[in-house]
């Protein structure tokens, strides 16, 4: 399928219309073919057509040339720019991951913070086997063979179902021009290896190599959709009221591992190492400590769950100014009169949730992570309440490590999004009052 021609049948599948589409734009062949393409359509499709560039900062005067390259295509065609710098390198040192990860994830970051409605990317059907053979490397299932999603959330693909050759061909024809990325010609990083050396020997078996690639994915999209509905039907018909799964060993393996899948995926631990331990567990019994998430899945009598394994917390004594026990946030503590009570109310949300009585507190106070064990009694309940199923209901599991509680001697004074404990409640006779502002670097 010839490239405009492809963008339109997909911006008329997916029923893109009257609406905002931002381009990805790098400035090489498949963004500039595909912003081209989007100018061609927008009256047809009433699309407001605006363009983002992210600076990597990774090739110097080259990166800057990128730059400015879009800038003069965006004028010409009078389509706004929003031009992103990233420290790419710097954001890579500090998580501890490749350069190549760390500038996808700076990417959509920016996505996600600048753009409003779609945003199109130009990922074409080349990256999408290149895509898809990265993943075989690495070992890989059913979802992972389906490649890029031509849609997710608000990112879409208008040129899965174009090759790269075609992109060329395209630009070639309109009198496109574009920039090249000098890094694109460099083995040592694995999708340019890919591209350079396997994918060739790959189409000397089979000159339709996208075309046929994309018929398999379409196909697989179809599969894993519909064993994605028998999972959810098996998840749901296994879950107990206590959050435990019961009946597993029942299903097949497949679906055994698509819904202890979706199990950990609710605690944000869902690897394929972690469901394979879950998995043996079915057949064995016992208990394991998984990966990542501070959890320990348990199996007995047929039924499925999962355990929080507490471990030492960090803790301080809270301090009036900036205080911190978990890296990139900071709790800002502050002593307010009462008399300035009204107007301090009018400036802070969410104030009442993060005050107590400062008057009370029994010699100095301990920020401090979750502990076991701890209760609590608030103003607005009528009975102490576990700390643990407070958590497991109102918090999302990724989060729960890093909530912030204070202490003293008499005990558990505050929780982060509960509130103060009643003896630590503000009430009239409260002279002095504790704010904790929870700011997030």
């Amino acid at each position: 399928m010839r490239l405009l021609d492809a963008v339109r049948a997909f911006l008329a599948e997916h029923g893109i219309e009257n609406c905002r589409i931002t381009v990805a734009l790098s400035g090489g062949a498949d963004s500039v073919s595909l912003l081209h393409a989007l100018y061609s359509l927008k009256t047809d499709f009433s699309l407001d057509l605006c363009a983002i560039h992210i600076q990597h900062n990774l090739r110097g005067m080259e990166s800057e040339r990128d730059e400015q390259f879009c800038r003069k295509l965006c004028r010409s065609l009078d389509i706004p720019l929003q031009v992103v710098a990233c420290d790419v390198m710097g954001y890579a040192q500090e998580h501890g991951m490749s350069v190549e990860t760390a500038a996808r994830e700076c990417r959509y970051d920016a996505f996600s913070r600048y753009c409003e409605g779609f945003v199109a990317t130009a990922h074409t059907a080349s990256d999408n086997l290149e895509t898809v053979l990265l993943r075989l490397t690495r070992g890989t299932g059913l979802k992972g063979l389906c490649g890029i999603p031509p849609q997710r959330s608000q990112f879409l693909r208008p040129l899965l179902r174009v090759s790269r050759a075609q992109v060329e061909e395209f630009a070639a024809e309109n009198g496109l021009s574009y920039v090249t990325d000098s890094t694109n010609a460099q083995d040592c990083y694995r999708r340019n290896f890919l591209r350079h050396n396997v994918v060739p020997a790959l189409r000397e078996c089979n000159p339709s190599l996208e075309e046929s690639f994309a018929r398999m994915v379409q196909t697989l999209h179809a599969d894993e959709d519909f064993l994605a509905i028998q999972a959810k039907s098996a998840f749901d018909a296994c879950r107990r009221t206590d959050g435990a799964l019961e009946g597993l060993d029942a299903l097949h393996p497949a679906m055994q591992r698509r819904c202890i899948g979706m199990l950990l995926a609710e605690y944000g631990v869902s690897n394929h190492h972690n469901i394979l331990v879950v998995q043996s567990l079915l057949q064995s019994g016992g208990s394991a400590e998984l990966s990542r998430g501070g959890l320990r899945a348990h199996v007995s009598r047929k039924i499925l769950w999962l355990e929080e394994v507490y471990v030492e917390t960090p803790e301080k004594i809270l301090k009036i100014g900036e205080n911190s026990i978990f890296k990139g946030i900071v709790v800002e503590a502050a002593i307010i009169p009462r008399t300035n009570l009204e107007k301090f109310e009018s400036v802070h949300r969410m104030f009442t949730n993060n005050v107590l009585d400062y008057d009370i507190i029994n010699k100095c106070a301990v920020l401090h992570g979750r502990r076991p064990g701890l209760r609590i009694k608030t103003q607005n309940r009528a009975h102490h309440i576990s700390v643990k199923k407070w958590l497991s209901e109102s918090v999302s599991p990724p989060e729960r490590a890093r909530v912030h509680f204070l202490s003293d001697e008499s005990g558990l004074l505050w929780v982060q999004g509960l509130g103060a404990a009643e003896h630590a409640a503000v009430t009239e006779r409260t002279q002095n009052l504790l704010y904790l502002r929870i700011i997030t670097e």
